[in-house]
């Protein structure tokens, strides 16, 4: 028999206060499928699931993220800038001080029409790290400054200029490199016959690389100029080509580790303002001499910001100028974006005993700081910044299934100082093993100390590597927001953020789309305080979206997606952090969760609307989980699964295995029964290869037969974006639908813009409405930026709607039709001297047709297939050889008689390969318009049209 165990802090206090059953209630309204009844009851049997009326059911549909959680790449609910305590403003005209008081409804005005000249002043107060600013006239539309050079200064009296920026109207966002400055100057460049106004000005320090501990090279340089200068961390100082701008000119730049990088900004600074690279390319390398193209453009003016789409692995970074230009190609200085923590580069350590404290800076985690003796109140580390840092996060870490990872602080104390001389205690406790994050609210500091003020008769106290950051996730938003206002406050402005985010008419769309289930990510903080207390009323909001979801017979998983202390090390898990994270240590978040679950088993038991509960979203102890490791998070799950078993027998509960079956124990180690296993597949670093993305569903599709037979249960593929290839999503929706496999894919809307790869991660995408400052913006600002991210608000991606939409109803076969090429003719706006347009419709076979010159957005490809068809896709690629030919933009149109032309498809190329779904239409004449601009001709190797997919 199953020995339970034994658990005597439950708290059953909570029951009492929460223990309503939910009922299901009928509302009338339009539904796409009947009410839930108690006939529809969900329960596991075997590898299926199946309703209490006896009925096999496959659960399809989609998450709500961002809505009971904050995701910082998803939801509006803010970011962090630099904090603004001490600062000060000075301006030409005015009332300054407005542009820091945190009013959206108040502004600066420098007075009459922009003449140039017009100046604002921002006093820090000390020397602060920051390298990106945002300009905000919300408050005054039209009056946004033409254009604004922007200064930095040490001393106020000598200036630096760090970027030259043209204003927008709304928030202008100035991108420059790592600047430790105490003054910033703004003065306005240009005319125009209306007022400059700004209402806030913000400073932010986004995380990169300190170039102090890099080295560079370059094919050539002018005399009196080095590639040093390019990383030395004085925008003034210049490296030079020392020739005219031609092809193959390049820095290279060796970061002396492999680093994850994600952006590069380069700045040919101001006096050299125009000897920026006229085309550009950016390659990655681990051994500097394989190389991999990252990113690629035209430069436009001064600074230049190269977006990887997605973190690139490399120790060495390259950047090549490509284009032709009279004027030497100049970089004043480089900034790599890197990771969500500050780089420690330019820091240093003292430590009041033991080995050098150095050695928690040195990006080893395997060297390390100890006392060497045993723990005893006093001992700390001291870290010197060297500039104030914004900062919510210190983290400090060990070795991994070592001895060191036992060597946790049993107590501590942290404090911050602006000084070196008056300290602050943000934080104290007692560490956890393998590493500990020490959370606080957000603060400017440049000096952070550690103290140990626990003690350990047997253990020292070690320190692997110790790393601060200002984190954007779930709980660092509660932490600041909890402390800048009050608990009524902090809630009216959750409350409008879900009141927005969701509504019946969001339920309505996913009923259209002919779905059955939503996942319902919710954050730990939904349902209590940051000191464990039960909040007056976390149930509204899941109570509605049961009931509203129940009258579309639409299923709800209840899906804890954070946990406190972070589950895993994103911020998706509701806490950045090391691994594991602060969750898997601490006792007192594990009877935290316990009661949790307890509650709300208690409270929807019984209840058919509830497809199960999701106990723990993404757990995931080590990267490098060992046996010891699964049996910890899988005993935790037994007693997860004991305590909503002792409430509620009959719901189905959902256990992450995560990054796969062996990292869960099997349900028979436990006795679980009436159990789905969870998998969330994703290859996010190569999102733009369609052959990397088709593979992952191949991999997943070949290895579901052994994971089903394996453990005997069903499984839900609960998360997981296939990105812009409707081919892709369709395979593997069949595929899981052949299986009677459940799915929900991430998500249902999120924020971003589909030229940054948002638009298949959600149905809904694009809106560019500023988010909060989180701390700097008053109550009444936070509210009324939250108010404009209505799903009206964002773009709706009809073609991955219909494509998802295909499969919600049950279709387990992926058949695409592809139509024979025979008869086809090809023509196109201009080719290459040794290539014809033939060469595209002659098969993937690397004789590819090329446009001949740079793509400016007015070229086009045009398809006679001899005889009318129905066309459902067309799928557009180019050579492996050349897989940065890939049309930027593009128009798809049909027509019957070559002149009468019809749109049916517009977006964005992503990739060398893109399928383009349209709505089935009959055409003999297809027409591709490439819309985009870019220095690569544009190059098909293969265009393949569809008859169905």
């Amino acid at each position: 028999m199953k020995l339970k165990h034994k658990h005597n802090r439950r708290h059953t206090a909570a029951l009492g206060i929460v223990a309503l059953a939910a009922s299901l209630l009928s509302i009338p309204m339009p539904a796409t499928a009947a009410p839930l009844g108690a006939a529809d009851f969900v329960k596991a049997d075997g590898t299926v699931l199946r309703t209490d009326a006896g009925e096999v059911l496959n659960l399809r549909g989609t998450n709500v993220g961002g809505w009971l959680t904050q995701e910082d790449w998803m939801s509006p609910l803010g970011e962090f800038a630099a904090d603004r305590t001490g600062w000060s403003a000075s301006a030409t005209g005015g009332s300054p001080e407005r542009v820091l008081d945190g009013s959206q409804t108040t502004r600066w005005t420098a007075g009459g029409a922009q003449r140039g000249g017009e100046r604002i002043t921002v006093d820090l107060g000390a020397a602060t790290l920051f390298n990106r600013l945002s300009i905000d006239n919300t408050a005054a539309p039209g009056e946004y400054a033409r254009l604004v050079d922007i200064e930095t200064s040490t001393d106020g009296s000598t200036w630096k200029s760090v970027a030259t920026q043209a204003g927008v109207d709304g928030v202008t966002i100035a991108r420059f490199t790592p600047q430790v400055a105490r003054f910033v100057r703004l003065t306005q460049k240009a005319s125009a016959p209306v007022g400059w106004s700004i209402g806030e000005l913000n400073l932010f320090s986004d995380p990169v690389l300190f170039n102090g501990r890099h080295s560079a090279s370059a094919t050539s340089s002018a005399p009196g100029t080095s590639p040093s200068k390019a990383i030395d961390g004085d925008v003034s100082s210049v490296w030079q080509s020392g020739a005219a701008q031609a092809p193959g000119q390049a820095v290279t730049i060796d970061l002396g580790r492999n680093v994850d990088m994600d952006k590069v900004l380069f700045d040919a600074g101001r006096a050299t303002s125009n000897d920026y690279p006229r085309i550009w390319d950016v390659f990655t390398s681990w051994d500097n001499a394989t190389w991999t193209k990252v990113a690629s453009g035209y430069g436009a003016g001064r600074t230049v910001l190269a977006d990887f789409n997605g973190a690139k692995n490399g120790r060495y970074l390259r950047i090549v100028s490509n284009g032709n230009a009279s004027n030497w190609w100049s970089v004043a200085e480089v900034a790599i974006y890197s990771g969500t923590s500050l780089d420690r580069g330019a820091w240093t350590a003292t430590a009041s005993i033991g080995s050098p404290a150095g050695e928690v800076l040195d990006g080893n985690v395997a060297t390390r700081w100890t006392t060497s003796t045993h723990q005893a109140p006093g001992q700390s580390v001291t870290i010197d910044m060297g500039a104030l840092a914004t900062m919510n996060n210190v983290t400090i870490d060990t070795a991994k299934n070592a001895s060191d990872e036992q060597d946790w602080a049993r107590g501590y104390a942290l404090d911050l100082s602006r000084d070196g001389s008056t300290w602050t205690t943000v934080a104290t406790g007692v560490g956890t093993r393998k590493a500990t994050t020490i959370g606080f609210p957000a603060q400017a500091a440049r000096y952070l100390r550690l103290t140990q003020t626990g003690s350990s008769p047997d253990r020292w106290w070690t320190i692997g590597e110790l790393t601060a950051g200002l984190h954007n996730d779930d709980f660092s938003l509660s932490t600041t927001l909890n402390a800048r206002f009050d608990a009524a406050t902090t809630q009216s402005i959750i409350a409008t953020h879900q009141d927005t985010w969701f509504t019946e008419s969001d339920l309505d769309e996913i009923a259209a789309m002919g779905m059955n289930l939503i996942r319902l990510p919710i954050g730990w903080s939904h349902f209590l305080n940051l000191d464990g207390s039960w909040k007056s009323d976390p149930w509204s909001k899941i109570d509605w979206a049961v009931k509203e979801a129940a009258a579309r017979g639409i299923y709800v998983l209840l899906d804890l997606h954070t946990v406190p202390g972070g589950g895993c090390p994103w911020g998706s898990c509701g806490r950045i952090g090391p691994n594991p994270n602060g969750f898997w240590g601490s006792e007192t978040y594990h009877d935290w969760v316990e009661s949790i679950w307890t509650v709300m088993a208690d409270r929807y038991r019984g209840n058919p609307a509830v497809a199960g509960y999701d106990l723990i979203n993404e757990p995931l102890i080590d990267y490098d989980e060992d046996a010891e490791d699964v049996a910890q998070k899988s005993e935790y799950y037994d007693r997860l699964y004991d305590a909503v078993r002792a409430v509620d027998p009959d719901h189905t509960i959902f256990l992450g295995a995560f990054f796969g079956p062996n990292s869960l124990a099997a349900p028979s180690v436990h006795g679980w029964t009436n159990v789905v296993y969870e998998y969330h597949p994703y290859d996010m670093p190569n999102q733009k290869d369609w052959s990397a993305q088709n593979q992952l569903v191949t991999n997943e599709l070949s290895g579901l037969p052994a994971r089903l037979s394996g453990h005997g249960v069903p499984i839900l593929y609960g998360e997981y974006s296939l990105y812009y290839n409707d081919d892709v999503w369709s395979r593997f929706m069949a595929g899981l639908n052949s299986l009677d496999v459940s799915w929900t894919n991430w998500t249902y809307k999120v924020r971003g813009a589909a030229g940054d790869g948002f638009a298949y991660w959600g149905f809904y995408y694009d809106n560019p409405s500023p988010v909060p400052v989180v701390n700097s913006d008053d109550a009444a600002t936070f509210r009324s930026k939250l108010a404009a991210f209505g799903t009206e608000n964002f773009t709706k991606n009809e073609r991955f709607v219909a494509t998802v939409a295909k499969y919600t109803g049950g279709l387990a076969a992926f058949a695409p039709a592809e139509i024979a090429h025979s008869g086809w003719t090809a023509s196109a706006s201009s080719s290459s001297p040794w290539s014809t347009p033939a060469s595209g419709i002659d098969g993937a076979n690397g004789s590819s047709w090329q446009s001949g010159k740079a793509m400016s957005g007015d070229e086009w490809y045009q398809i006679d297939m001899g005889a009318s068809h129905t066309v459902s896709m067309v799928t557009v690629q180019t050579a492996p050889d050349s897989a940065w030919d890939y049309p930027r933009g593009f128009t798809l149109e049909t027509s019957i008689d070559g002149r009468n032309w019809t749109a049916a498809a517009t977006g964005i190329a992503y990739g060398w390969k893109r399928p383009i779904s349209i709505e089935p239409t009959t055409a003999r004449y297809i027409r591709i318009s490439q819309t985009g601009i870019a220095p690569q001709w544009w190059t098909l190797d293969q265009i393949a049209v569809f008859s169905s997919y």
